[in-house]
């Protein structure tokens, strides 16, 4: 897939959606989504803003930190309204002697008529999300993810001042 320049507004959503990943949540990033945005990665299905900022706001407790290594925005013409990243983080677990982990990653974000975040979905290594479409596994897969989001959900403030 080929690369593209961002507009000047993508370039600044695109600047504070990836600052969530690098364990850098502020109310400015969040202003991008919509109330009833969501978030699918292979971990968890959040759905709604509060339960997206406890997924992001809950990193900054298990990284010590999270730098981007690679970011470009991909051209695909079969994602209009879109924002598409390859997008590569490298995690530090808390605790040093926890690994590392690199994660390289397909990053949609799909914008609605007024420019807002209405799904944000990533995707580790380009592969899609297991979704319940995908027969008993698949619906087995969604569930957890489901349950996932609704735990850290319970267990992180969705408050950027609180973390």
């Amino acid at each position: 897939m080929q690369t593209r320049q961002p507009s000047s507004k993508e370039q600044t959503i695109i600047d504070e959606v990836v600052a969530l990943y690098q364990c850098r949540p502020s109310e400015q990033a969040y202003s991008h989504y919509r109330q009833d945005a969501v978030f699918h990665d292979p971990v968890s299905i959040a759905k709604g803003l509060e339960s997206i900022k406890s997924q992001f706001n809950g990193m900054p407790k298990l990284f010590e930190r999270s730098d981007t290594k690679t970011l470009e925005v991909l051209d695909d013409p079969k994602q209009p309204n879109s924002i598409v990243l390859n997008l590569t983080q490298h995690y530090v677990f808390k605790g040093g002697k926890t690994p590392e982990k690199t994660l390289n990653s397909k990053v949609t974000l799909k914008l609605d008529s007024n420019g807002n975040i209405e799904h944000h979905e990533e995707e580790w290594d380009h592969q899609p999300n297991k979704t319940g479409d995908d027969g008993f596994m698949g619906k087995l897969s969604e569930w957890r993810k489901k349950a996932d989001a609704k735990m850290v959900e319970m267990g992180v403030s969705s408050d950027t001042k609180k973390i």
